[in-house]
């Protein structure tokens, strides 16, 4: 047994606690507290805090390779972009350098544990190689009925294929792409698949006016172009939420990413079927899409979580600075000083995270039985200074550089990305040159 101690401990689960120590053995909490009197080798962070392991519940680590490459431009050119760059220009094995850097920039700022949003799939296997715990949504499209068998079918097997490589934390997942991108009937038999196996849902939903004006009327440029294929267009007549529970899409095992653009008797379908939101503040605001509801979901007793979405919309994995702009932004929308505060934003980054993700019984906390993943953020930074509430402190003060060490199953990960970052520049430089 190690004892690790700290000037703070931050459960999230409860309060910070001073002087606190996390006693780790065989890679899981064995106590939390102070004056801890259990036999064993102790660490002591002098001027640090030492909380849970981050939980961003929404990433896709493949796209870490286009940071910087789709700068101030459109949400149409944006996604076609994105989906030229990993169609055309970058090979299976670019994306899973891709998903390796990622997780080497998420353990350094003190993620543990993802909800990541995969094509290709690769970020399965960096996660296994690496040991970022999380689920992996695998995800799929199909605009049209003609797609619908053969998404399927393809789906199930890349499932099938992982499947046996799944544990207690890491775990597989389904992810239809979005409204636009997946016909009614495929999300239908999505979750009906997912239903049979036993796998948890995400989907990006009222992320937009662009797939509003889709749902709602068949009209834009998402439907522009799907006509242009040759894709029959559903008018669905409604919200995007409301259009997700008619596909039978909505229950307490899918977890809805962004919903930013939502009626108020939306408020009420998320509070009826059960269904989590992550918020990606950052993304959000960064695209121009506009501010999540965020105040009135948590009085609706939904289940929040936080993600940063891809660095491509985002540009850093950098979990204080998603809190911070999760709290100023609903502040700013609401008028309110009080609107979101310190501790929930903290609660919602860590165990409001594991939560959606149906992970909560073994991550998120500092608590006996849980996996010891968890961080230490020194506090001895002159910006952080003075200390009264730990958890204050960090949210509003600190950032990813204050991350001292990140510790998985109670050991500590340390990633030479140096190898990866010169690999990625030469892709990079492919990237540019491409007609």
């Amino acid at each position: 047994m190690t004892i690790y101690e700290a000037d703070w401990v931050c459960p999230a689960s409860s309060g910070p606690c001073a002087n606190g120590a996390v006693a780790v053995e065989n890679g899981r909490i064995a106590a939390v507290g102070t004056d801890l009197q259990l036999p064993g080798p102790r660490i002591r962070f002098s001027g640090c805090a030492i909380i849970p392991g981050f939980v961003n519940a929404h990433a896709h680590l493949e796209l870490t390779i286009l940071r910087g490459f789709l700068e101030d431009i459109d949400f149409i050119k944006w996604i076609r972009t994105v989906t030229a760059s990993k169609k055309e220009r970058l090979t299976r094995e670019d994306l899973l350098l891709s998903a390796r850097l990622g997780i080497a920039e998420s353990l350094a700022a003190g993620v543990t544990c993802v909800g990541e949003v995969m094509d290709a799939g690769v970020s399965w296997q960096a996660m296994r190689e690496l040991g970022l715990q999380g689920v992996a949504y695998q995800e799929l499209f199909g605009p049209a009925d003609i797609h619908v068998e053969e998404s399927l079918k393809g789906l199930a097997g890349k499932i099938e294929a992982l499947r046996t490589q799944e544990t207690e934390t890491q775990r597989l997942g389904v992810s239809p792409h979005a409204p636009f991108t997946v016909a009614p009937r495929l999300f239908r038999a999505v979750k009906d698949y997912a239903k049979k196996e036993r796998l948890p849902v995400t989907v990006h939903i009222a992320e937009s006016a662009e797939e509003d004006l889709y749902v709602r009327l068949g009209a834009g440029p998402f439907a522009d172009r799907n006509r242009e294929r040759n894709f029959e267009v559903e008018v669905a007549g409604c919200s995007p939420v409301q259009h997700l529970e008619n596909c039978g899409m909505l229950d307490a095992d899918t977890l809805l990413i962004h919903v930013i653009r939502i009626e108020d008797k939306d408020l009420q379908v998320l509070r009826r079927t059960g269904a989590a939101v992550v918020h990606c503040p950052k993304s959000n605001a960064k695209l121009g899409h506009g501010v999540a509801r965020v105040v009135e979901m948590c009085d609706a007793g939904v289940r929040l979580s936080l993600g940063t979405d891809s660095v491509a919309s985002n540009n850093v994995v950098d979990m204080f600075e998603e809190m911070r702009e999760a709290i100023f932004m609903q502040r700013a929308h609401t008028g309110k000083h009080n609107a979101l505060g310190a501790h929930g934003a903290f609660r919602i980054a860590t165990l409001g995270g594991a939560e959606c993700l149906g992970l909560e019984k073994r991550l998120g906390s500092l608590e006996a039985g849980k996996r010891a993943d968890f961080v230490v953020v020194d506090l001895n930074d002159p910006a952080i200074q003075p200390v009264y509430d730990p958890v204050q402190a960090m949210v509003y003060s600190a950032c990813r550089k204050n991350v001292r060490a990140t510790y998985l199953g109670g050991e500590e990960i340390r990633i030479d990305a140096g190898p990866w970052m010169k690999q990625a520049g030469e892709i990079a430089r492919k990237l540019v040159a491409a007609p």
